[in-house]
Formats: C-alpha cells, structure tokens, sequence
C-alpha cells in the first residue's frame, strides 16, 4: 500500500513539475522580426535542361521574403541582383549575350495593395518574378561546354534582411 502512495505521489509531482515549461517565453518574438530578402529555391543551383534541337531554354527568377502577413507590407521593396563569379564551380560564366536580363538587375516585390491575390505566374505574394531566357544559339557558346549564371543579392532596403543561407543561386546549363 506504502508503495502504490509513493508512486501516486511520484506521478502526481511530476505532472504538476513538466507542466511549469508552458509558461515559457517563446523562441521567437514573432511581433519584432525583421523580414528576410532570399531567393526562394530549394538548392544554390538549378541545372536547367532542354530537348535536342531547342533553340532556347527559360527558368523563372524569384526573389521572396519572409513575413507573417504580406498584407501587412505597405511599400514596394526594390531587390537588387549582381552576378558574382565566385560562386561558379566547373563551368565557366555564361556570356551576357546568350540571356535577356541585365546585371545588375532590380526587382520589386510590390507592396499589398498592388498585389493580385490570383496571379498564378508568382511564387506567392511575397515575391517578384523575372524570366531567365538562355539563347542556346548564341554564337559566343561552344558545344560540349558547361555555362552558368552565378546571381547573388547584394542590396535590398535597410528595414530588411539580405538572408545569409538563401541569397545566391547559379543556373547551369551544358550545350550540346
């Protein structure tokens, strides 16, 4: 009977002990935080691939960033994005001639009341889109070689954060 008490009591101290982390402070003070500029993908590079005979091959550019309501952004966020050379491994730099955007080029995520809510061509309503147009054709291209377009954010408003995980990519492409 001792025994049966003593672990009553035992689960009951316990009980009461473990609840005490609910009244916690959260990890993240979700009121104060400053938005993140990132690119949205999921690795640093896409390999973009295209069927024999193409003339052409596109990708889209985004670059997003991370609030809790995008309804709350009451300002269009201009984006800025450079090539960096750096970060290119095992292919050399795609010239400027074979694609459409230039360098370096200036994005804007628009502010709320601009945004259609059912835009299907947007990542989400907290992005800004371009359209990467790679001219296979170009005569500054040779075959068998592997190109790439190294894009990294180096300038977004001082109310938010450039992301240090999420602010480069690099599209590849080989020609065949």
């Amino acid at each position: 009977m001792k025994n049966k008490i003593l672990s009553f009591l035992f689960m009951v101290v316990t009980a009461f002990s473990t609840t005490s982390c609910l009244e916690d402070e959260y990890l993240f003070d979700y009121d104060n935080m400053t938005p993140v500029i990132e690119l949205p993908y999921v690795n640093h590079y896409l390999n973009l691939s295209y069927k024999a005979g193409s003339t052409s091959v596109s990708s889209k550019l985004y670059v997003n960033y991370s609030i809790a309501d995008w309804r709350n952004i009451d300002e269009d966020i201009p984006v800025t994005l450079d090539i960096d050379q750096s970060l290119l491994s095992g292919a050399e730099l795609l010239p400027a001639s074979a694609y459409n955007l230039t360098f370096p080029l200036t994005m804007t995520i628009k502010k709320a009341s601009d945004i259609d809510p059912t835009d299907r061509d947007k990542l989400n309503n907290q992005s800004a889109t371009e359209i990467l147009n790679i001219n296979l054709t170009d005569p500054a291209l040779e075959s068998g070689k592997k190109y790439g377009l190294p894009v990294r954010i180096v300038n977004a408003p001082s109310d938010y954060v450039i992301s240090g995980n999420f602010n480069t990519m690099v599209f590849y492409v080989t020609i065949q």
